[in-house]
């Protein structure tokens, strides 16, 4: 894992880089954010998974809708954030319960965006 700081539009940001093997998926753990939980998942609840934005931006493409079945690795929408489109996958198996989002929303780190049960 590598650390780098990058400046867009006189903003710096910290990012921190990982290869990961082509097999996998990305996926972004937040700190402060569902500490002991697997992506939003809430053991508390029958609420269904949380799937939240990695980082903050704006929807570009809402591929699922509720009541769709989807599957671990299904494509849920893409996010633009710091000029780059980054793809939401799910984290599980199961059904769609809610999108809780629009295209052209603008969105906040941690704000949950679809629920899956």
């Amino acid at each position: 894992m590598s650390k780098y700081k990058v400046t867009i539009d006189g903003r710096a940001y910290e990012v921190v880089v990982e290869l990961l093997e082509e097999s996998q998926k990305l996926q972004k753990k937040q700190q402060g954010t569902n500490q002991g939980t697997d992506r939003g998942i809430d053991p508390g609840t029958n609420q269904g998974t949380k799937v939240e934005a990695p980082l903050a931006g704006t929807i570009m493409a809402i591929k699922v809708k509720p009541g769709e079945k989807v599957n671990k690795g299904d494509l849920l929408l893409s996010l633009e954030a710091l000029k780059l489109e980054n793809e939401i996958y799910s984290p599980i198996d199961g059904t769609v319960l809610d999108v809780l989002v629009a295209e052209g929303a603008t969105e906040e780190v941690g704000q949950i965006l679809v629920t899956i049960g």
